[in-house]
Order: C-alpha cells, then sequence, then structure tokens
C-alpha cells in the first residue's frame, strides 16, 4: 500500500493543462539522474506559470501584496532522467485566512517521480494579510 492517497499520484486529480519542463545535464547529479534539490526549481516553476495562468501576480500587485513561501516538503518517488520533460501540475489542497497549501506531483513516462506540498502566505508592506476576496477567488480555480 502506498504512503500516499492514490489521488495524490493521479495526474487526473490535478487541473491541466500542467506544464512538461525539459530537463537538462546541469540539473543531473553524478547518478545520470535529476538531482533532488533541482526537482524544487521545477516544482517552483510550475507553481509561477499556474499562478500566472490565472491572473494571480496580478491581482496580488493590485492588492500591493505578494505570496512568500512557509514551508515546502518534496517527496521523491522514483528517478527522473535527461531527454523525456517532466510534467508537473498544480493544485490548491486548502484556503486559510492569509495562507494556502498547494500540492503538487511531477510525472515522467507516466508514473509519478516526486511530490511536494508548499504553504504560501499573502504578504504586504504589513505583513501576512488575509486574502482579499478577488486573490481568495482567483485561489478556488486551482482548487478542485
Amino acid at each position: 500500500m502506498s504512503r500516499w492517497p492514490a489521488e495524490r499520484l493521479d495526474v487526473a486529480h490535478y487541473p491541466g493543462p500542467g506544464h512538461d519542463l525539459p530537463i537538462f545535464y546541469g540539473d543531473l547529479d553524478t547518478g545520470g539522474h535529476l538531482n533532488n534539490v533541482a526537482f524544487g526549481r521545477f516544482f517552483e516553476q510550475s507553481r509561477y506559470e499556474a499562478h500566472l495562468r490565472i491572473g494571480l501576480m496580478e491581482i496580488m500587485a493590485a492588492h500591493s501584496g505578494r505570496f512568500l513561501v512557509a514551508r515546502v516538503a518534496v517527496d521523491y518517488l522514483r528517478e527522473a532522467h535527461a531527454g523525456t520533460p517532466l510534467h508537473v501540475r498544480t493544485k490548491v489542497h486548502s484556503i486559510g485566512t492569509s495562507s494556502a497549501v498547494e500540492h503538487q506531483a511531477a510525472w515522467q513516462h507516466g508514473e509519478c517521480v516526486a511530490l511536494a506540498e508548499t504553504v504560501m502566505v499573502f504578504v504586504t508592506d504589513a505583513g501576512a494579510t488575509p486574502f482579499p476576496d478577488q486573490l481568495r477567488a482567483g485561489l478556488t480555480q486551482l482548487h478542485p
């Protein structure tokens, strides 16, 4: 039995279209597979692309705010290799007052190779700030 709920590993559980990100030689470790640290960059890029696609960056800017990462956890399930893009998808797992938990998964050759959980906090110059209604509505677009 898997340590993770089946839906965490299922591409259909995450809103599409996701992002196909190329793996370059410089992303590999001496064993020839994707470096564990490089996975963080892939997850970060996919989060950014997902936020950009649904307009969260403009909404935050309109409220003089931004997201700060409060926590990131990555679980490595399988090795990933260069030559085939890494397909990464992002979904909002839960939405609080001023923070949201995002789940991400990465696949290669149809197999889930890594999972990530990130806590994002909305901040302005005043510090952590409750989500404006427009930002909360935007986040729900990534919340199946």
